[in-house]
């Protein structure tokens, strides 16, 4: 269970039975901060003060890590496991022909810039004064791809929707 740190509970107790650290009653805080108040014994001098504790406890918080960094996701296209970053790059690429060679490369899903279309080796091609009309004619198809592929998308989403959808 997460636990909160801005509420932290104190509760003090001088009952003989509960179990305590400068009269604050160590089985309702978490198990660090239990750890923290045994072993720092200089801190008797100020744990007559609520907030001062509650200020120490919550300078124990430990870092927040962002756990989607360590996720990994499955990649239906590829078939294998892979991280975010990787899976958001491999759906916004799609498989396409160079315009000006013919080599098989990789173009960005919904971009229309001229080195979307030609292979890293031709960009020197685009210094010339006129485009050359193979690299137009290619965005033109790859404009229709992107729209096939969107239409198919939402032709899967639909069927998927019907199948899951439950008459009452």
């Amino acid at each position: 269970m997460a636990m909160s740190y801005s509420k932290i509970k104190i509760v003090r107790s001088t009952k003989t039975k509960t179990i305590t650290r400068y009269g604050i009653a160590i089985k309702w805080l978490a198990k660090s901060f239990r750890h923290f108040l045994i072993k720092n014994k200089h801190i008797n001098r100020w744990a007559d003060s609520d907030q001062f504790v509650e200020c120490i406890l919550k300078m124990q918080k430990p870092p927040v890590k962002n756990s989607s960094e360590l996720r990994i996701y499955w990649d239906r296209e590829n078939n294998k496991a892979v991280d975010k970053k990787t899976l958001t790059e491999n759906y916004n690429t799609v498989d396409w022909i160079c315009a000006l060679s013919g080599k098989p490369i990789k173009s960005k899903f919904m971009n229309f810039d001229l080195e979307n279309f030609i292979h890293p080796e031709y960009y020197d091609a685009l210094k010339a004064p006129m485009v050359d009309s193979r690299i137009l004619k290619s965005s033109i198809e790859f404009r229709k791809e992107c729209k096939k592929l969107l239409l198919d998308e939402r032709q899967e989403f639909f069927k998927i929707t019907r199948k899951n959808y439950n008459r009452d």
